[in-house]
């Protein structure tokens, strides 16, 4: 077991709901014995100093600031019970989202903990922003979850996508200590999605799991479907996995967009709880 600090991010305004990942981070954080700092962003607008632009917008803004506050105070109640629930130790913190630097701090807030839990809704432009940041910036990894379909985050069977490149073995390390709570770890590598020295680079992931006392088998895949980020997804599922773990943009990421790469693809539409690390 681990005993450390997890940190959720819970944007307002955010759709669908994000009771998922409040269940999933305090689940994690019973797992883990570890305690959850839960960040919500609340956003705020200020009226223009300019007579008709206050005379005429003070109503609208009133009632969004208004709504973003109830929401932010939902939020709030929801982490609150779901912490005495489960046991959990919850530190609440609120950002202000109408300010240049409220995603920063999310970001710098990261350098202090395990890893960070974020819920991505399918093709969200603005979570994946928040994601990328997280993955370049914090130097943890990133824990994403699939908003748009129901899931339940389990570590019993894990899967791990390898392709050998750094941000894959700085996952696998962080990682370690979920690994080691699974009952059964596939680790797989897709051919063609990146040129091996050898055919067996995920045996070599899988023995040094078992070197950490891991019961882990390796498979090599072989796809020449270019959404690689989709097949990869799909080939954790059909293990059973309840979790992949997987490095982030071990390409460029100019690439990755233009190409289709397997991180966009991942973070657009999560299929399943995905952590990842850059």
């Amino acid at each position: 077991m681990i005993v450390g600090r997890i940190q959720l991010i819970l944007p307002t305004g955010q759709q669908p709901s994000a009771a998922g990942a409040i269940e999933s981070a305090m689940s994690l954080a019973q797992i883990t014995k570890a305690n959850v700092t839960a960040s919500v962003p609340r956003s705020h607008a200020t009226l223009l100093a300019h007579w008709l632009v206050r005379e005429y917008a003070h109503l609208p803004v009133a009632e969004f600031n208004a709504e973003a506050a109830a929401e932010a105070q939902s939020l709030r109640q929801q982490l609150e019970d779901a912490g005495q629930s489960a046991g959990v130790s919850v530190r609440l913190v609120e950002i202000l989202n109408g300010l240049a630097d409220g995603e920063r701090a999310v970001v710098m807030a990261a350098r202090t903990h395990d890893f960070s839990v974020l819920g991505l809704p399918d093709f969200d432009a603005s979570s994946r922003h928040l994601a990328e940041q997280l993955l370049f910036d914090s130097g943890r990894p990133l824990l994403a979850l699939p908003l748009s379909r129901p899931f339940h985050l389990r570590l019993d069977t894990i899967a791990i996508a390898w392709d050998h490149s750094e941000p894959a073995s700085r996952v696998l390390s962080a990682a370690l200590p979920l690994i080691k709570q699974a009952k059964r770890v596939v680790v797989f590598s897709v051919l063609g999605a990146r040129k091996f020295p050898r055919a067996e680079a995920a045996q070599d992931a899988a023995e040094y799991l078992q070197s950490h006392g891991v019961d882990a088998t390796w498979e090599m895949l072989e796809s020449e479907d270019r959404a690689r980020g989709r097949f990869i997804m799909e080939a954790a599922i059909e293990r059973g996995a309840g979790l992949l773990v997987m490095g982030a943009y071990a390409t460029l990421p100019a690439q990755e967009y233009l190409l289709g790469g397997v991180t966009v693809s991942v973070l657009n539409e999560p299929l399943l709880p995905v952590l990842m690390s850059n």
